[in-house]
Formats: C-alpha cells, structure tokens, sequence
C-alpha cells in the first residue's frame, strides 16, 4: 500500500525533530520586519514582557496578497516533540503510528477498530466519515486524511490517558467539542486540520493533566470559542501546550482560554475578527504569546480579569486590535525554535493553515 507522505515524515521525527523545529539561539530573534502600515507593533518590554502597554491605536490594513504554499510535510514543532522524564523514565516526543503498519477504514466503525488497535498504527482516510459518536484514540496512531483530506462528521475523537498520537488533515464540522484531549494524554500533535462548528463549546480541548500538546497549522473558523486548556480543578505540573500557525478565522473567543496550566506557548498565530478577545490566561496560567498578528480582535491577549494568570508578550502586530493586559513572568519553552517574522503571519497562515 502506498505510504502517505506525512506517514513517511512521522518515521523519522523523533531523530530529527530538534533538527526541523529550526534550532536557534537560546532566546528567539527580535522581528525586524517593517511594521506594515495601519499596525502597531506591542510596546517593547525587553525579554520578560514586564513593560506597561501602549495606548496607541491601529489604523485599518489588510494581509500581503500575495500567497505562500504550505509545506506538504511536516515534523512536529513544540512540546509534543519534547521527551517528558517521569518516574526515572524518559518519554520521547511524538511520532504517532511511525514504525507499524498502514491501513485503510472505509467508515466509522472500521476506523473505531483501527483506532484502539493495540500495535501502532497509521490510518488513512478519506471522503466523509461518519463517527457514529464520541470514537476514542488509543496510544502510537497517526490518524491521517488522505487524497486532499477527510471529512469526519456525527461525533468527535477522545485520545482519554492515551500517548504518541497524531491527527492531521482532517476537516471535523461538529455541533460540539471535534477533538478531546484529557486524563494523561501525551504527546499529541493535531496539525493542518479544519474545525468549524462548536455549538458553543471549545472545538479543541486539553485538560484532565493531559502534557505536552502541540496544535499547529489547524484553521478554526465559523465558532464561537475554538480552543480550551485546563480548567478550574487542575493539577499542578501539566498542561504544557505549543500552539503555532494557527487560523483563528472570526472565532469570538477561547483563542486559547488557558487556566491552570503549567506552559502554554501561542506563537506566528493569526488571529482575524475575534470579537471578545484572542488569548485568556487565568487561574495562575504560564502564558507566552509571541509573534502573532492580530487584525480586528476586540482584546488582543487578557490576563484573566478577577481570577488571573501569568501573561507575556512580545513581538506581536495590532491592527485594529486593544493591546493585551500584561502580567507576571512566564519563562521561555526549553524546546529550540525559530518564529517566522510577524509581519508574514497573514500570508503564510491564512493561505497554509488547514486541510491541504
């Protein structure tokens, strides 16, 4: 059978995952890029983010026309690459069903099956799926829509304390939560998938001490709230989530909503018409938001009004944006990484995020 490109990739990312996440230097590269007209870089605030915001206003602009073409294969970028030592052992990051066999389901119970197989597979699928109701991810699985992608519908994907999963390119239109991700899950990775739906819950969901998570390309458009991290009875010491090139296409809010979280890390994101806000770190949250750009949200980036959390940014652009509510100190992530100039974010995001 013939083995899909992203499979293939997922072989080799865990020897070479420090390699393509573009190792830097230890503290990512300050943008150099000319602000475009109408935006209004953050207010500088040195490394920590500690300075007090601006009070300048964006005028209107629009993303460069031009296109940029998605990368068709990718290795994971974020804390789902990074190794996680527990109890004397030392995890390694995500490589999903890499290593076994690749299998076909032509519809929802198939893929069930397939998806709770106890060897490690690769699934492919393609056309509509209908899940039938809530379908659970079970350890070492690359779930992947093949031939221009897959258009699961009628439920969602639980991956509850499972470990080594990846789902990509999919599109999931849900009246409800597409994707669940809880009680111990590691190591996940959902990458250039459409989301659309929500019925007023969060599409994507990471809670329950579920550890390092990266959500990266996907396109969430059409919600009311696209992403949630932990909640209000979290443990410490979990929830480390990267979240980068992201569409956050006229989703009004939860862009993450972030709470008890350990370290969540939002970078080259591009946020466009959220009408509450973009980010929300409350709860005693780690929240570095980083590179992003942000065209017509109401509040940029929050932290958390009566209940707060932890929130630095930098080298973020506003346009027709409120510049964001600082507090605290977060670290830096330990993982190398290069961010993409924020002044490129619409062009590349809002042309490569999504089902390819």
């Amino acid at each position: 059978m013939r083995l899909h490109p992203f499979a293939a990739a997922c072989a080799a990312a865990l020897l070479c995952a420090a390699l393509a996440s573009c190792a830097g230097d230890d503290e990512p590269a300050q943008d150099t890029a000319e602000t475009p007209v109408g935006a209004v870089a953050e207010p500088t605030a040195g490394e920590s983010g500690s300075g007090e915001p601006g009070s300048d206003e964006a005028d209107e602009s629009s993303p460069p026309e031009e296109s940029a073409e998605a990368e068709p294969v990718r290795v994971p970028v974020g804390w789902a690459a990074e190794s996680l030592e527990t109890e004397g052992d030392e995890l390694p990051g995500v490589t999903g069903g890499s290593g076994g066999e690749t299998v076909t389901a032509s519809d929802g119970e198939e893929l069930a099956d397939l998806l709770v197989a106890e060897e490690p597979l690769t699934i492919e699928v393609s056309g509509e799926i209908d899940l039938g109701g809530a379908v659970a991810v079970g350890s070492d699985k690359t779930l992947v829509g093949a031939d221009g992608g897959a258009e699961l519908t009628g439920g969602r994907l639980v991956v509850d304390g499972s470990a080594n999963v990846v789902l990509t390119n999919l599109r999931m239109a849900t009246g409800g939560t597409a994707v669940v991700i809880r009680d111990g899950a590691r190591h996940v990775w959902v990458d250039g998938s459409t989301f659309t739906g929500g019925g007023g819950s969060a599409l994507v969901t990471v809670s329950g001490g579920a550890d390092h998570v990266t959500l990266s390309w996907n396109h969430f458009r059409d919600a009311e709230a696209a992403v949630d991290i932990g909640g209000e009875d979290e443990k410490p010491g979990a929830l480390r989530v990267t979240l980068h090139h992201n569409f956050f296409d006229g989703t009004s809010a939860r862009n993450p909503r972030v709470r008890n979280a350990e370290h969540v890390h939002v970078f080259n994101n591009y946020f466009r018409s959220n009408s509450e806000y973009g980010v929300d770190s409350g709860l005693d949250a780690n929240v570095l938001v980083e590179g992003n750009y942000f065209q017509g949200t109401a509040l940029s980036a929050s932290s958390g009004g009566e209940e707060p959390g932890n929130l630095v940014t930098r080298n973020n652009l506003l346009v027709d944006s409120a510049q964001p509510e600082l507090r605290g100190e977060v670290s830096d992530p330990p993982y190398d990484y290069e961010p993409d100039d924020t002044v490129t974010v619409p062009d590349l995001v809002g042309t490569g995020a999504g089902v390819s």
